[in-house]
């Protein structure tokens, strides 16, 4: 088994929040289908039996817009039985699935519950669904759940002119240094990504219309490693530290401070 610190797999790439600058671009809506339980099993079994990631994320987007999140974090656990499981979300929708609790103690999956502004109005609905988790705490002995403060660490990914998107030009070796998805190795289409702004790119550029910005063709040149790369293929891809691509990221954790999560507003 080929040991990494991380893996990631999406549920859902739109999200009902529109957090600027996310990582994963699911602020800008992108369209594709969420992946069925049958879909997510060939993902998972290409690689399962040959990888093992200390933690295996199921997160978006927004992971709870897919209406079998139950059976997808069931369907996780039997395939990474040796990885810490979790389920990363926005939070707002817990309410839909009352069943989860339940779910989450059986796979012995850990809630993460996203905390992605301090914009007054989105504090506000943000503090119902805080007291919302630790009633399930009092009420689910053993349940894990953290509170991510996910803003306190919020930076800019891209630069926007003329209203769209366009990518730094940075040494690869100096953004990969700042990088603060390092070890989030995607699994997206039964391949193997880098990092979300990579696995997720091709969505992005057709939403947006960026063909016609050159500053990106690194990312339209990057390959995933598929699940017919050997072993040493394997390794050798996690391994690997910057590539030619991290070049287009920043080089310096330039602090972001989104507008208001719960409303869409220009890009900037």
């Amino acid at each position: 088994m080929i040991e990494l610190p991380a893996l990631e797999y999406h549920l859902a790439h739109g999200c009902n929040l529109s957090c600027q600058q996310c990582s994963h671009y699911s602020n800008h809506h992108l369209a594709g289908a969420m992946p069925t339980v049958e879909q997510a099993d060939t993902d998972h079994s290409k690689w399962s039996h040959r990888l093992k990631p200390r933690r295996f994320a199921l997160l978006g987007g927004e992971p709870l817009l897919n209406p079998n999140v139950i059976q997808h974090i069931q369907l996780a656990r039997q395939h990474w039985a040796g990885s810490k499981l979790m389920l990363v979300t926005n939070g707002f929708f817990l309410h839909r699935y009352p069943e989860l609790p339940a779910v989450l103690l059986e796979t012995d999956c850990r809630l993460e519950v996203s905390q992605h502004g301090t914009h007054d109005e989105y504090v506000k609905r943000f503090r119902e669904v805080e007291q919302f988790v630790w009633r399930w705490r009092e009420q689910h002995p053993g349940i894990q759940i953290k509170i991510r403060k996910s803003h306190r660490g919020w930076m800019r990914q891209y630069n926007i002119q003329n209203g769209k998107p366009v990518p730094f030009d940075s040494k690869p070796a100096a953004a990969y240094r700042v990088c603060m998805q390092r070890t989030c190795t995607q699994l997206f289409r039964s391949m193997l990504f880098k990092c979300p702004a990579l696995a997720y790119f091709s969505q992005l550029e057709s939403k947006l219309k960026l063909h016609d910005l050159p500053q990106w063709q690194l990312f339209r040149d990057y390959q995933a490693c598929p699940p017919a790369a050997s072993s040493d293929e394997v390794r050798q891809f996690l391994q690997t530290k910057s590539i030619p691509q991290c070049g287009l990221c920043p080089s310096r954790r330039t602090k972001f401070v989104h507008p208001n999560p719960l409303q869409r507003s220009a890009l900037r």
